[in-house]
C-alpha cells in the first residue's frame, strides 16, 4: 500500500545555483545597484555620468561572469545529505507458501556491493546505510549468491572494478552525484572513498554479466533529491532517472532499481529468488501505487521500460523507479542455454575420398559451465565417428567422416547432445549429419590476387 499525504521529515535545503541571489546572474552575485560606485538617483545633476558608470561596471562584471561560467569540465557535486522518506517502510506482505527460490536453476551467481561515505567512513548515516546493505548482502547470500562487499573505506576502484568482472548484481548507497548547475542538472556516477565515479568510468571500467540487475540509492537516482524545496515535473524525473540509469544500460544491465526506503533492495532480491518478473517485483514493494505510477521508455533505449512512481510529503517526491524488461525473470535472464556449432554437418565426397574431420562446439550462453554427453541416433553408422561422447562446456568434440567403401548415394544420421544440468535451456539438441556419395566431385579453383603492401 503506498503511503501518501506525509508530513515531510526532511528539511529544505536551499541550493544557491538553483535559486540564485537576488541581483545575480548565472549563479554570481552582483552588488546591489543603490550601492554601486556613482549611483545617482532621478533628476540629480550628476545622473548622465553617473548611469554611463554604472553602463561600464555591469558590462565589465557580466564579461567575467560569462567567462567563468562556461568554461572548464564539469565538477562532480552531492548534496548535503541523501535523500530520505517522510516515514519507516510498512511490514513487507507475506507471500502465501513462501514461494520456493529459483536459485537451483541457476548458475553460480556474483554480487558486488557498494556503500560510500555520506557522513564519513562510521558516521550514524553511513552505519545505517551499511546495515540496510546487509540485508540485501543475507538475502544474496541466503540464494547462494557470491557477495563481495566494498562499504568506505574499503571503497578502491581497481578492486571494485575485478570484482565486478561478470557480476550478476549491482548495488550502491550513498550519496548522488551531480555535475552542473540546477535546475536541470547533469546527474550520474557514484561517491566513494576520495573519488566520484563518472557515468564515463561506469561504461569504460565495470564488465559486469550480460542482464545484470542494478540497484542504487541515493540523490536522483529515482528522480528527487534532497536539494529540492519544490516539486521537479515528470519529464525532469524521467531525464535524470535516464541520465543515471543510462551507463548501466550501455554495458548491457537488464534492470535497474532506484528507491529511497533501507529494506528496498532485500525486498527485490526476495521477490525476484521468488521466481517473480522484474516488473512484478517492482509492483510488489509496498512503495508502488497503481493509481501514481508513471510507465515510459528510456529515450535512449526505446525497448526498455522506464517506470517512476511518487510520494505525497507536503508535495510529490519522485523516490522509486525501475528501468529495463518488466517481463524477464531470474531465470530468463542468467540461466545458461546450450548453444552448438555448426547445428549441421554437410560432406560431399567420392567413394576413394579421404576422411573429414568436423569440430563442433558445445558452448554456454553464459559464464556457467555444465556438463554434456554425445549420441549416434537412431543407431551407430560405420561412415561416421564422434570424440569425445561427453564433456564440460566450452569443449568440443571431433566428428570424423569417412566415405570409404560406401556405395554411391545419400546417408543421414543425427548427433544428439544432451546437456546433464536440467537447469539448461535447450538442453538437448540434435545435429544432423549428411554424407553425399557421387561418382565424381568437380572442383573449381578461383585464383587469388594479393596487393602488396606500399
Amino acid at each position: 500500500m503506498k503511503l501518501s499525504n506525509w508530513t515531510c521529515r526532511l528539511g529544505r535545503f536551499k541550493n544557491a545555483q538553483r535559486d540564485p541571489a537576488p541581483h545575480s546572474f548565472a549563479g554570481q552575485v552582483l552588488p546591489n545597484p543603490r550601492f554601486w560606485p556613482g549611483f545617482a538617483t532621478k533628476g540629480s545633476p550628476g545622473r548622465a555620468k553617473s548611469n554611463l558608470l554604472r553602463l561600464l561596471i555591469v558590462t565589465t562584471l557580466l564579461t567575467g561572469i560569462l567567462t567563468t561560467a562556461h568554461a572548464g569540465p564539469l565538477t562532480p557535486k552531492t548534496p548535503s545529505h541523501p535523500p530520505q522518506p517522510a516515514g519507516q517502510p510498512a511490514p513487507a506482505p507475506e507471500i502465501p507458501g513462501e514461494l520456493p527460490s529459483v536459485a537451483a536453476a541457476l548458475p553460480p551467481l556474483k554480487a558486488v556491493l557498494l556503500v560510500g561515505p555520506i557522513d564519513g567512513d562510521d558516521g550514524d548515516w553511513t552505519t545505517a546505510e551499511k546495515q540496510n546493505m546487509d540485508l540485501a548482502a543475507a538475502e544474496l547470500e541466503a540464494n547462494g549468491v557470491q557477495v563481495f562487499k566494498f562499504y568506505t573505506p574499503n571503497n578502491d576502484w581497481e578492486q571494485i572494478k575485478a570484482a565486478a568482472e561478470g557480476a550478476h548484481f549491482l548495488f550502491y548507497r550513498g550519496h548522488g552525484v551531480y555535475w552542473s548547475p540546477f535546475p536541470h542538472p547533469t546527474v550520474g556516477g557514484f561517491t566513494l572513498k576520495d573519488r566520484f565515479v563518472s557515468s564515463d568510468d561506469i561504461r569504460d571500467d565495470l564488465h559486469l554479466a550480460p542482464n545484470a540487475i542494478v540497484m542504487l540509492y541515493g540523490c536522483f537516482t529515482a528522480g528527487s533529491s534532497s536539494l529540492e524545496e519544490d516539486v521537479i515535473d515528470s519529464a525532469e524525473a524521467q531525464r535524470r532517472v535516464a541520465q543515471y540509469s543510462d551507463p548501466f544500460i550501455d554495458v548491457g544491465a537488464a534492470g535497474y532499481y532506484a528507491d529511497w526506503y533501507g529494506d528496498a533492495f532485500q525486498m527485490f532480491v526476495r521477490y525476484l529468488f521468488q521466481g517473480m518478473t522484474m516488473g512484478e517485483a517492482y509492483e510488489a514493494y509496498f512503495d508502488y501505487c497503481s493509481a501514481t505510477v508513471e510507465r515510459h521508455v528510456h529515450p535512449d533505449h526505446p525497448d526498455q521500460a522506464l517506470w517512476l512512481d511518487k510520494d505525497f510529503w507536503g508535495y510529490p517526491k519522485y523516490n522509486y523507479a525501475f528501468v529495463g524488461r518488466p517481463d524477464q525473470t531470474l531465470t530468463d535472464l542468467f540461466r545458461p542455454e546450450m548453444a552448438l556449432t555448426p547445428p549441421a554437418i554437410t560432406h560431399l565426397a567420392e567413394p576413394t575420398s579421404p576422411s573429414r574431420i568436423f569440430t563442433v562446439g558445445v558452448n554456454s550462453t553464459v559464464v556457467a559451465t555444465f556438463a554434456w554427453t554425445a549420441s549416434v541416433v537412431p543407431a551407430e553408422v560405420p561412415w561416421m565417428d564422434v570424440q569425445p561422447r561427453s564433456g564440460s562446456s566450452g569443449q568440443a568434440m571431433t566428428v570424423v567422416i569417412t566415405p570409404t567403401g560406401q556405395p554411391l548415394g545419400t546417408y543421414q544420421t543425427y548427433i544428439r547432445v544432451t546437456a546433464d544440468a536440467p537447469g539448461v535451456a535447450n538442453g538437448e539438441q540434435t545435429i544432423p549429419v549428411t554424407l553425399h556419395v557421387v561418382d565424381h566431385v568437380f572442383q573449381t579453383h578461383l585464383p587469388l590476387v594479393f596487393k602488396a603492401a606500399p
